[in-house]
């Protein structure tokens, strides 16, 4: 979800380039290890090679391209060590704002969280997990801006791109998803009855969840991850709200 700073501001083809490859990396469409072409990318956008080249370049800071001199430009692996990384800032900035979130937050904006509940009931039901992510991620941007903290949203999602890779793998395991739900659900209650400790430890149990099926999910998609994976901090340590039931 771009905010509406970002929304009024023409995109020039750097930006465009950036955003359509970094989607098809974060939500699986290009593989790991897939060669990146910045010719085929350019014909794609109708563009010259400068801006893709940018954009390439954007991603590789990123940690989403792995650039080799003399032998090509491929998508990366995803890198536990960054995907917890992201965790890190994620947690960091979305637990801050639920804090500051709920003792101001006012009735139109609790609106706004429970219609968006209802979208992802509907998306969860319908079995369409890529519009439940979108709506997942305007929940968590609602709760940012509720806040006071909307122009901070964009840092969370440039943070978090190598976590999204693996958010994007577990939303379609069906059992995944409905945890997922009844996650979030639990967090706007908390928020709805104005309940600062328990919107803070059912987000913080929310977001921890991923990594309760991590090593299923590496060995299911072996392929997308990287092979060396030493040093890691990887009993991430779990808070959890009685309200939230256990991911699968």
């Amino acid at each position: 979800m771009r905010s509406a700073a970002a929304s009024a501001r023409p995109r020039t083809i750097a930006q465009e380039a950036y955003e359509l490859l970094r989607r098809d990396i974060i939500e699986g469409r290009l593989l790991p290890r897939t060669p990146v072409s910045e010719i085929d990318l350019s014909e794609r956008l109708g563009a010259s090679r400068t801006p893709v080249r940018e954009a390439v370049i954007k991603l590789a800071i990123e940690g989403l391209i792995e650039v080799y001199p003399q032998r090509g430009t491929f998508v990366a692996p995803i890198k536990l060590a960054e995907v917890f990384n992201s965790q890190f800032v994620r947690e960091a900035l979305e637990c801050a704002a639920i804090e500051k979130a709920v003792p101001k937050i006012d009735a139109a904006q609790i609106a706004a969280l429970e219609t968006n509940l209802g979208l992802q009931r509907m998306h969860q039901a319908a079995g369409a997990p890529d519009a439940f992510f979108e709506a997942d991620e305007s929940m968590h941007a609602l709760l940012m801006a509720a806040a006071g903290h909307a122009a901070a949203w964009p840092v969370v999602q440039g943070a978090k791109g190598q976590l999204d890779r693996v958010r994007h793998l577990t939303i379609r395991r069906e059992r995944k998803l409905s945890a997922a739900l009844a996650e979030h659900v639990a967090i706007i209650d908390a928020v709805a009855r104005r309940d600062t400790a328990g919107a803070l430890a059912a987000m913080r149990a929310h977001l921890r969840g991923l990594f309760d099926s991590l090593d299923a999910l590496r060995e299911e998609n072996s392929r997308y991850f990287a092979e060396d994976e030493d040093e890691l901090p990887w009993r991430l340590p779990r808070t959890r709200s009685a309200a939230v039931p256990a991911a699968d």
